[in-house]
């Protein structure tokens, strides 16, 4: 049963990475990038908790781990920003603050 249900995180997680391929590296949809981008990150770190939680480090581990990712998940989708002219995603390097102009297309966020 042990092995299943690693083989079950593989399989969303594999998912869940085709998907945001998909969605947010080659969609145009800029409001739906914006709307789901979010959703997409707590939900991908919901799984890493997961997996963490079903590896049963030692529960100082366990608890430092898990209250690590709520500020990393925060800081990953506050940087995050979506083009409105090309649709791209742009984050600025190290979190420090949103970044101000596209990555791709180097036009103002």
């Amino acid at each position: 049963m042990q092995q299943h249900l690693m083989i079950i995180f593989a399989a969303i997680w594999l998912a869940m990475a085709a998907g945001n391929y998909m969605l947010f590296q080659r969609g145009s949809d800029v409001a739906r990038k914006r709307k789901l981008w979010p959703l997409y990150t707590i939900a991908s770190n919901v799984v890493i908790g997961a997996v963490i939680v079903y590896a049963q480090p030692p529960l100082s581990m366990l608890l430092g781990l898990l209250a690590f990712m709520v500020p990393l998940t925060w800081l990953t989708i506050r940087s995050t920003k979506f083009c409105d002219s090309c649709g791209s995603p742009s984050r600025s390097p190290f979190f420090m603050k949103p970044p101000e102009k596209c990555s791709h297309c180097q036009k103002r966020l």
